[in-house]
């Protein structure tokens, strides 16, 4: 399995022994893209924790976005909970800012 890792923690030791699925993630700009396994139970927020470290994107405020329907995910959502099945392409995307 190849979850995704960053500096500080491997999700791998927290998610073990899951049912995974496998997505891809792209940056909204085309920079980075990497295909994974995931766990359902996988939290939104740690991917999008993960997700944002490995395309550079620490100082960014950032959504995830199911391709498929446009919707912003949820960070308290787990993968399953918020629908996202094998195949998906999720879209690291700057967040807006008000104004």
């Amino acid at each position: 399995m190849n979850y995704l890792q960053h500096n500080k923690t491997t999700y791998q030791e927290e998610y073990e022994n899951m049912e995974t699925i496998t997505i891809t993630i792209r940056s909204v700009d085309g920079t980075f893209k990497k295909t994974t396994d995931v766990p359902l139970d996988m939290v939104i927020g740690d991917l999008l924790e993960a997700a944002r470290e490995m395309a550079n994107l620490l100082q960014v405020p950032c959504d995830l976005i199911l391709d498929k329907n446009s919707q912003i995910l949820r960070e308290s959502d787990t993968v399953q909970s918020a629908g996202i099945q094998s195949g998906a392409l999720l879209t690291l995307t700057p967040r807006a800012e008000g104004g």
